[in-house]
């Protein structure tokens, strides 16, 4: 049986955009980091990765993709320091670059 958080979280999940899931992913990873589940952050990355658009993303996917294969490489190594504060970057730009502009777009609509 589901506890009430885990509830929402599943709900949260089915119900976000694309977009919102990007992010979560994000965060999900970071909280790993800073818990030290090197499977968890791994299991994160590998979405995230598989997330990206590579025929139609053109350099950015390309670039992401190089950046979560760093990051993956660390976290196999356990250097989950560097491979928070990436994502922290990434989930920066990611609200900045994403999420803000849908914002705005949704409000000029």
């Amino acid at each position: 049986m589901y506890s009430a958080r885990q509830q929402y979280q599943k709900r949260s999940v089915q119900t976000a955009s694309p977009e919102k899931l990007i992010e979560k992913l994000y965060d999900e990873g970071i909280s790993a980091c800073h818990q030290g589940d090197e499977e968890k952050v791994r299991q994160v990355l590998a979405e995230l990765r598989s997330s990206l658009d590579l025929e139609n993303g053109g350099e950015l996917a390309e670039r992401l993709r190089l950046v979560y294969e760093y990051c993956l490489e660390e976290s196999a190594t356990g250097d989950l320091d560097v491979v928070r504060e990436l994502l922290e970057e990434l989930r920066e730009g990611w609200r900045e670059g994403v999420l803000e502009n849908n914002s705005l777009e949704n409000q000029a609509a």
